[in-house]
């Protein structure tokens, strides 16, 4: 959603005592970046979950900004988590 939306989502959430996950999309954003990130940091490397799988761990609201930017091999992901709760992830 734009501004207006997303802060009346987010004003929404609060009242109604729900915590929420926030992603914004673009054409950038891949399948990848939805699921889990690798950081490294001090030399060792960690696997940091997206706020789509915070969201569906944590019984979340998901807030989606920007979906119409979305290409299309992220929307398959989205849509399974979405309707099937569910989202392979990487082992």
């Amino acid at each position: 959603p734009g501004p207006a939306r997303r802060r009346l989502a987010m004003h929404f959430c609060e009242v109604a005592g729900l915590e929420v996950e926030y992603i914004r999309l673009t054409r950038d954003t891949t399948e990848a970046d939805l699921k889990l990130r690798r950081d490294i940091s001090a030399g060792t490397a960690r696997w940091t979950e997206q706020a789509p799988v915070r969201a569906a761990i944590n019984g979340r609201v998901l807030i989606l900004d920007g979906i119409e930017k979305a290409e299309r091999n992220v929307l398959p992901t989205l849509n399974n988590l979405l309707e099937n709760r569910e989202m392979a992830l990487e082992d």
